[in-house]
């Protein structure tokens, strides 16, 4: 009879450099990403964007495990919805990479894009924004937790690639314009 032992290596994304390790757990030690989760909403005028995050414990991506953030999207410009992904935050995808907005990247203050007003010691989630919705443009999202006026609010940075050309031929414009957006927590 053969008896394999294997032990898992748990290492708390707010330490994690990025490296992959089989068998390993990059866990949210200390549920810093928990303070995203809910949902936020900012509006200029006939122009509204809501974000919708959800953490996930322990999911499996092969050959390691990690905590994350999923997120979702509705974007209207002049009234009009041009996309509205929210209800998929309750799906039960199997990769939760499928849902707009994914990642556990945890940065200080110190971490380009550098943050003027964040507390000492404060945590902000960079996560990966896939843009499917987007017209195909995806690149960034960063997120800031902070509380105004009694009233929680994130501000929202969406960076998007390099990206301008493919083929020779320019690429359709993102139809959520880059740049940061104030949130407000909605019950």
């Amino acid at each position: 009879m053969i008896c394999i032992s294997c032990k898992s290596q748990t290492i708390n994304i707010k330490t994690w450099d990025g490296t992959k390790t089989n068998g390993a757990y990059y866990k949210d030690v200390d549920n810093e990403l928990n303070q995203f989760e809910g949902t936020y909403k900012y509006v200029n005028g006939n122009n509204e964007l809501t974000m919708v995050f959800k953490k996930h414990i322990n999911f499996y991506m092969f050959p390691y495990s990690e905590d994350l953030l999923a997120g979702e999207i509705k974007y209207k410009k002049d009234g009009v919805t041009l996309f509205d992904n929210l209800n998929k935050i309750n799906q039960n995808l199997t990769n939760k990479y499928l849902h707009d907005i994914c990642g556990n990247s945890l940065i200080t203050n110190t971490v380009r894009p550098i943050c003027e007003d964040c507390l000492p010691n404060q945590f902000r989630a960079r996560l990966i924004f896939f843009g499917r919705s987007n017209n195909d443009i995806g690149g960034s999202v960063f997120l800031q937790k902070f509380t105004e006026g009694g009233q929680e609010k994130m501000k929202v940075l969406i960076l998007y690639g390099e990206r301008s050309y493919q083929d020779g031929e320019p690429i359709l414009s993102p139809l959520i314009p880059w740049g940061y957006y104030v949130l407000t927590k909605i019950p």
